[in-house]
C-alpha cells in the first residue's frame, strides 16, 4: 500500500478525434462531485435525515497560456467566440494509472463537459485563462490506453 501522487490521475481532452493530455501549463484541474441531496425531518423525529440524490460533477481549471497547445486552444476558442450550445462542449477522459489493467490500459472514465469560461487575463509573469467544465450527463467507466490513446467503454 502506498501514496498514490497526483501525476497518477492523468486527463486528456478529445481534440479532433484525438484525445491529447490536459498537462503543459494547467496548474489546477480539480474535479468537485458536488452532491445533490434531499434532506427532510419528519413530525415525529428530532432529526433531520438526508439522502444523496445525484452529482452535478464539475471540474475547475486554470492555466497559464502557452502558444500551439491543442488543448489550451480548444478552451481558448470557446471563451474567445462565446460559444455556446453543443460548440462549448468537449469530451474529458480521466485515466488512473494506479489502477493498471495490464500493460497501458488503466481504469478510467469518459465523460462530456461545457464548458463555462471564467477569466482570461494577466497573472504575475503569464497570460492566465481560468473556468469550470460542467457536465453534461453521466460519466462511463471503462479502460484508457496510455500508448495508444484510446478509450474503451466496459
Amino acid at each position: 500500500m502506498g501514496l498514490v501522487a497526483r501525476s497518477d490521475m492523468r486527463s486528456y481532452l478529445l481534440v479532433d478525434g484525438a484525445y491529447c493530455e490536459i498537462g503543459d501549463g494547467f496548474t489546477d484541474f480539480t474535479e468537485n462531485k458536488n452532491p445533490r441531496e434531499y434532506s427532510r425531518q419528519y413530525i415525529h423525529e428530532s432529526s433531520e435525515r438526508t439522502d444523496l440524490i445525484g452529482f452535478a460533477p464539475s471540474v475547475t481549471y486554470a492555466f497559464d497560456v502557452y502558444d500551439a497547445d491543442a488543448v489550451q486552444e480548444t478552451l481558448l476558442e470557446i471563451m474567445l467566440s462565446e460559444a455556446v450550445g453543443d460548440a462549448a462542449a468537449v469530451e474529458v477522459v480521466t485515466a488512473f494509472l494506479h489502477k493498471n489493467l495490464g500493460g497501458s490500459r488503466v481504469e478510467a472514465v469518459k465523460r462530456s463537459y461545457t464548458v463555462c469560461p471564467a477569466k482570461l487575463g494577466a497573472g504575475n509573469d503569464a497570460l492566465i485563462c481560468s473556468g469550470t467544465l460542467k457536465a453534461r450527463g453521466d460519466g462511463v467507466r471503462g479502460e484508457f490506453d496510455t500508448s495508444a490513446l484510446t478509450f474503451t467503454e466496459k
